[in-house]
């Protein structure tokens, strides 16, 4: 099968068996220096197999040439943009692959915040394209339980492995899977993106609170020092009180003070001018 890949890291598995078994035309990602998952590997991949790598935002235009060079499928998985579906092209096939048990979980970080609301279980959910974002048909559909020992990378592996599972099973039979999808059972809201404020480590914070922050965020978690933000990249609390709020270890380890202890954590400063795009 032709297919044109949109995606990063997340299920780097499911574009390695897509890319083994199928005709990848073309890789769409983007970069986003919060997130712990980048594209590194699965354009590195794609440049050795001479797969063309796309940064920008595919158009109505570039969906009509690859259709006219037989591409047979549009795979999204976990991508951050929307697909400008065109509703006049035949046989046009579009799926997107999200981390969440949709409807539940219409998000663009599903993992994080199901931690946040506290849920037991997540998944995965491989559904049609529509003009409503995560509202398609649902193809396929699987669950893994949220554990306490779990932090949102942890389930995001997890998920990646779940969705190798099933577009092996997809692709066994991908005219009946995509046949018989079926409508979602009902609407329900669109969870918001995290605030940007909730993303913030602070002294105020008790070690039980910083900890699940960090479990819930990773690497978007911030601590501001000073007149700067850092993310945090690794975290551990430690009971012994500090006298001062804030040690610096070295340029990337500070110790930082808690209101029952204190966080040995490494940081890395947040660029301000970042961009999510990379020419």
């Amino acid at each position: 099968m032709n297919i044109v890949y949109f995606g990063t890291d997340v299920f780097i598995d499911v574009f390695r068996y897509l890319n083994k078994v199928h005709h990848i035309m073309a890789l769409y990602t983007y970069h986003n220096d919060e997130d712990y998952f980048t594209e590194y590997t699965i354009t590195r991949e794609a440049r050795e197999s001479g797969i063309p790598i796309h940064y920008e935002q595919i158009t109505q235009k570039h969906i009509r040439q690859y259709m006219n060079e037989k591409c047979e499928l549009f795979f999204l998985a976990e991508y951050n943009r929307m697909l400008p579906v065109p509703k006049d092209i035949k046989n046009f096939k579009a799926m997107n692959t999200h981390s969440s048990l949709l409807p539940q979980g219409r998000s663009y970080y599903p993992i994080e915040e199901a931690m946040k609301k506290g849920m037991h279980e997540t998944g995965v959910t491989m559904h049609s394209l529509t003009e409503r974002l995560d509202g398609g048909k649902i193809i396929l559909q699987k669950k893994i339980p949220i554990l306490e020992t779990d932090d949102s990378i942890d389930l995001y592996l997890k998920c990646g492995q779940l969705a190798l599972e099933m577009v092996h099973e997809l692709f066994e039979d991908f005219d009946s899977k995509w046949n018989n999808k079926k409508a979602q059972s009902q609407t329900l809201p669109y969870w918001k993106r995290v605030n940007e404020a909730e993303l913030y480590i602070t002294h105020q914070m008790t070690q039980k609170e910083a900890v699940r922050l960090f479990r819930c965020y990773n690497k978007m978690s911030k601590v501001r020092i000073g007149s700067k933000c850092y993310y945090i990249s690794f975290l551990t609390a430690q009971p012994t009180l500090m006298i001062n709020e804030v040690e610096w270890l070295s340029e990337s380890r500070v110790l930082f003070k808690l209101i029952d202890g204190h966080m040995r954590i490494e940081v890395q400063e947040v660029y301000e001018g970042a961009k999510n795009e990379r020419k």
